[in-house]
């Protein structure tokens, strides 16, 4: 059975240069490069949920919508804009003292993801 913290921990992991497998048989995730895929993992890893797949900027609109305040919620919004949006974002956050909110608000999310991934690929989890 896999840990659905190892799931979770691939998931935050994610950036455009790795990516995540679990191998069954093993019962472990593992890491590889985008130059280091080959044909030894085997035909029965699968693949983790990608960078592309998990779409934090969608993650940080959905956060977005769950403020009430106006002035917070336009500044997030600004905030998300253009390039460096991410870093805006965490940089308004940490600013308006929300940062603890949205760690765990993407943390749900992430779960989330984690959990429909081991559903969709038949796989047994703990959730640790």
């Amino acid at each position: 059975m896999l840990k659905l913290s190892e799931v979770i921990n691939a998931i935050d992991s994610a950036n455009y240069e790795t990516l995540y497998y679990y191998d069954p048989t093993e019962n472990n995730i593992i890491v590889k490069y985008d130059d280091d895929i080959d044909e030894e993992m085997g035909d029965n890893c699968i693949m983790l949920p990608s960078v592309y797949q998990i779409n934090e900027y969608s993650i940080m609109r959905q956060f977005i919508e769950t403020i009430e305040d106006v002035t917070l919620y336009n500044q997030l919004i600004i905030s998300i804009q253009g390039k460096g949006a991410f870093r805006r974002f965490k940089d308004t956050c940490i600013n308006y003292n929300i940062i603890d909110k949205w760690y765990k608000f993407k943390e749900k999310e992430y779960k989330k993801i984690a959990i429909n991934w081991c559903l969709g690929n038949d796989i047994k989890y703990i959730d640790d």
